[in-house]
């Protein structure tokens, strides 16, 4: 049976559930523009998943995070949505609660409260980190979860995802599995310079040069982003490199006439 192939476009009502260090809300747009026709989407990188949602359908797409926490997060959110916004009928948003969800341990709760403890957690955190979630007191960042609108927002995710394959794998076994001549990877990496602050052991700097070595054999297509660094140019040389600009969720500062991103792809 032949494969379908379409050219994605930018949805402007499209939006992630989720706030998260490095998003790419602010560049979806140019991403989205820039993806050729293709049968198979896949992120390899998820996060919060922003080009994914602000893109329309693909005939068949993929998501994909090693953060395990995160992924059940997804999971939920696709499979237990009513349970999971129910489970909010009883938080609170206090420092205390935040302090108590937080020394749970993950692998005694359920699926379900995994996703809650990890979604009010993230939300409520100093900088939103994938990880050493601190609280964000109001005078410093007002309380994320807006529990009369949330639920629109949870609702809207649950309709996107619906035909969105969830995995949890490394970034070279994902891209393995699913390479095709008609798959369009998309990649979001941590930023050079900032591979600690997702998780300890969960992308090195030694990786970039790994990835840069598979991206070369692979049959498909793929956009990367990342942020503009001497070494990432030197590295995807082999690659179209595009310059462009966005405001940093890292606590950096940025001027428009001084682009601080890269867009790399193979095509």
């Amino acid at each position: 049976m032949e494969q379908t192939e379409n050219k994605p476009d930018y949805n402007p009502q499209g939006k992630s559930f989720l706030a998260w260090v490095g998003g790419k809300s602010q560049l979806s747009k140019q991403i989205i523009e820039l993806m050729p026709k293709h049968h198979c989407y896949c992120e390899v990188f998820g996060g919060a998943a922003w080009v994914l949602f602000k893109k329309t359908q693909s005939p068949v797409e993929v998501f994909n995070d090693i953060n395990g926490e995160l992924v059940n997060l997804y999971r939920v959110l696709k499979h237990h949505l009513d349970e999971f916004i129910r489970q909010f009928d009883y938080v609170l948003l206090s420092r205390d609660e935040f302090a108590r969800f937080k020394k749970q341990s993950p692998e005694c709760l359920t699926d379900i409260q995994r996703a809650v403890r990890y979604y009010y957690l993230v939300r409520l955190s100093y900088g939103t980190k994938a990880v050493d979630h601190s609280f964000a007191s109001a005078a410093s960042r007002a309380l994320s979860i807006d529990l009369s609108r949330f639920k629109d927002s949870l609702s809207e995710a649950n309709k996107r995802l619906s035909h969105v394959t969830v995995e949890n794998q490394h970034y070279s076994k994902i891209i393995q599995r699913f390479d095709t001549d008609k798959t369009l990877f998309y990649l979001d990496p941590p930023y050079y310079g900032y591979e600690n602050y997702y998780g300890n052991g969960i992308f090195s700097r030694d990786d970039f040069a790994l990835l840069r070595d598979q991206l070369k054999a692979i049959k498909g297509k793929f956009i990367l982003s990342v942020n503009n660094a001497i070494e990432i140019k030197e590295l995807f040389s082999d690659f179209t490199i595009i310059e462009t600009s966005a405001r940093w969720s890292l606590g950096l500062s940025t001027k428009p006439d001084n682009p601080n991103e890269l867009i790399i792809k193979n095509f």
